[in-house]
Parts: C-alpha cells; sequence; structure tokens
C-alpha cells in the first residue's frame, strides 16, 4: 500500500512535469511570435530601403539628363545623327556613370517608330526599334519618364527623356537605367539580409530576356520555373525562392512567409511586391533573415529557465514533503504509534496533545477517547489486576 507521503510526492512531480511542459510550450510560442515579428521587421524595413534607393538613383539620373541638356553639342550631335561626334562627347562621361552603378545610357531617335540610336554600355549595337511603356509615353508627354522596365540591358529602374538642340528642338531621347540586381547586392552590403529578385513571365519578354541574359552573362533560366523567372539573388540558397502562391496577390506591405533550417543557421523569410513603370506588379523581392543567434539565444533561454524551473520544483516539493513530515505525517505516525501501544494494552501511555491546528485535534480527540476507556475499565472486576 503506498502511502500518502509517497502520493504526495508523486503529486508534486507530475505538477512539476506539467509546470515545465508549460513553461517550455510558452517559451516555443514566444520564440515563433519574434520570429514572424523578425520577418516582418525585414520585409518592412527592405522594402523601405528599396523605395529610398530607387527614389535616390532615378533623382541621380534626373540630374544627369539636366546636366546633358546643358550641353548643347550633345543635343545637336544626337539631331544630326553623328554617332562618332555624339561618342566621342559623352564616352568620358559614361566611364564615370559605370563607376556610380550606371548600368544602361542610351540615346533614342524621336521618329514615330523611335529605335536605338547609341548605346554607350554597347556601341555596336543599334538599330533596335524600342517600343515599350516609357518609350510610348516619353514620345507623348515629352516629359522625363521614370519607373522599372525590362529591357535588353536588364530589368532595371529607368529614366527617359527628350534631348534638345542647340535651337530648342527635340533630337531624340536619352535613357539612363540601374539594373535593379545592383539594388539587392547594395542591400545586403546594408541590411546584411540576403535579397532575391522573382519576376512573373506574363511581363516579360523573351527576346528581351534572352539579350539581357547574353548582354550581362547570365545563364537562361527561362525554363527553371513555368510561371517566374529568378533575376537575382544574394544567395546561394534554393530555399529563397520557394513560394507556391500567386505574387500577383501578395498585399501592398509585403507579408512574412516561413522560418526555416538550414545547416547550423536559422533563417526567416519574407517578401514584398515590386511594379514596374506601367504600374503592373511584374514580381516581388524576397528577404531572408539570419536568425541564428537570436534562435540560440532563445534555445539557451529555455534551458536555463527549465534547469531553474526544475531545481525551483525540487526544492519546492523537498520543503513542501518535509514541511508535511514535520506538521502531520510525523505527527500521525507518532499518533499510530502511541495507539498502537494502547490497543496493545498499556493503557498508561499518553497521547500528548502537541498543538491545537486539526492533527492536535485528533491528538486529543485519542486522549480523550483513552481517558474515557481508562474510565469504563476502572467498573470491570479484575481489569486493574489484567
Amino acid at each position: 500500500m503506498k502511502s500518502i507521503r509517497s502520493k504526495v510526492i508523486a503529486a508534486c512531480l507530475c505538477c512539476l512535469a506539467v509546470g515545465l511542459c508549460g513553461i517550455l510550450a510558452l517559451l516555443h510560442l514566444s520564440f515563433n511570435r519574434n520570429a514572424e515579428n523578425l520577418a516582418a521587421q525585414a520585409v518592412t524595413g527592405s522594402q523601405s530601403l528599396f523605395a529610398i534607393s530607387e527614389a535616390r538613383e532615378i533623382r541621380k539620373m534626373a540630374a544627369l539628363t539636366q546636366s546633358l541638356n546643358l550641353n548643347p553639342r550633345i543635343g545637336d550631335a544626337l539631331l544630326a545623327r553623328d554617332r562618332e561626334h555624339l561618342i566621342e562627347t559623352t564616352a568620358p562621361f559614361y566611364l564615370n556613370l559605370k563607376d556610380g552603378g550606371i548600368t544602361d545610357f542610351t540615346f533614342h531617335t524621336q521618329e514615330s517608330d523611335p529605335a536605338v540610336f547609341l548605346s554607350l554600355h554597347d556601341p555596336d549595337k543599334f538599330g533596335d526599334h524600342m517600343d515599350r511603356y516609357m518609350d510610348k509615353e516619353v514620345a507623348t508627354t515629352l516629359t522625363m519618364v521614370t519607373g522599372n522596365e525590362m529591357g535588353k540591358a536588364g530589368f532595371a529602374v529607368r529614366t527617359i527623356a527628350p534631348m534638345f538642340g542647340s535651337h530648342g528642338e527635340v533630337a531624340g531621347y536619352v535613357e539612363f537605367g540601374e539594373e535593379l540586381g545592383q539594388f539587392l547586392h547594395a542591400m545586403k552590403n546594408q541590411t546584411g539580409d540576403d535579397y532575391g529578385l522573382l519576376l512573373d513571365k506574363k511581363y516579360v519578354n523573351r527576346d528581351f530576356w534572352n539579350a539581357s541574359n547574353e548582354t550581362l552573362g547570365r545563364r537562361d533560366n527561362w525554363n527553371d520555373s513555368s510561371k517566374y523567372v529568378a533575376w537575382d539573388k544574394t544567395s546561394n540558397s534554393g530555399r529563397i525562392f520557394d513560394f507556391k502562391g500567386d505574387l500577383s496577390a501578395l498585399p501592398s506591405a509585403g507579408q512574412a512567409l516561413d522560418r526555416y533550417h538550414e545547416g547550423n543557421s536559422e533563417y526567416v523569410r519574407g517578401v514584398f511586391p515590386i511594379q514596374d513603370v506601367a504600374g503592373d506588379r511584374v514580381g516581388a523581392i524576397f528577404v531572408v533573415r539570419d536568425i541564428t543567434s537570436f534562435y540560440q539565444s532563445m534555445r539557451r533561454t529555455e534551458i536555463m529557465i527549465a534547469v531553474l524551473a526544475v531545481v525551483a520544483a525540487l526544492l519546492f516539493t523537498a520543503g513542501f514533503v518535509f514541511m508535511l513530515s514535520r506538521l502531520i505525517f510525523g505527527r500521525l505516525e507518532r499518533i499510530i504509534k502511541e495507539a498502537t501501544r494502547v490497543a496493545g494494552g498499556d493503557y498508561g501511555t499518553e497521547i500528548k496533545v502537541s498543538s491545537d491546528d486539526e492533527v492536535g485535534q485528533l491528538e486529543q480527540l485519542f486522549e480523550q477517547f483513552r481517558q474515557v476507556f481508562m474510565d469504563v475499565l476502572s467498573y470491570v472486576p479484575g481489569s486493574q489486576e489484567k
């Protein structure tokens, strides 16, 4: 038969196990919520950084356009279709721009069917007809058009603006572009996070894609996916583009995706959409943040709390059992021992009342019973001799 003491100890240990599991579950839930918050912060911060970078480059390219229009020889050379003179005038200028991140520096003709007249980044290629959204907009408005658009020099943030001759006539158009892949690598240098740009194929011209891959020396990855194509990424991990949903259905503010383990590291992912100059959601930028240090800190905290909880619970259990032994079990054992002696015929054994608590009341009751029993025996003939 199990004693009450063993049952109490077993109950305390069960409570310890349940409490410890509850604490660990709460810690795990807290970590998951914190991981989601970190992913959301990565998305928000990256989206803001991308917008700032985009606006900064547009301002830079707008200033470059204005500086070109201040030199009438450039506009006159374009108006006269003097390619050699135009190269001579602008080539040194382009070398400085290239160091500043400009990947596309092109002059277009202004006819109803505009064509590339000179590409400073590839002077031997010209004559391609321009039929993009930005080309049509600048020809219609004769004002600067800015935004993201796919071209033969890659998917880039671009500006296209009219160039004017010395007499104020429209000589053609000048286009600047900075390939968005450079944004990803610059953002990685600033934040330490990894980024990847995924484009929806229905917004990407296959010929432009082939030409941009050739220009930039990229592998043709068009057939890697039926719906999307990866433009660039800063990580070698294949998990960065692990996405089964619809990019066009992403909320404007982006969303946190998941947490995953790779190698000895822990990561969270998020994604936010990007638009082209026509306002279409052409793809999305994925962000991956390394939370290994946070994860390891959480694990250390879990272990420390678990150890402290176990030690505290064991100390509490030991103290609780000790107090029970002193206040209840020990006194009950003494009552049982003294009552057993009385039951064995030692009626002179006095049961002492040690306290006025519940056990003391029991002691008093046994003592009263012993005295009553002794009084009864005093009236039984021969009981005293026995």
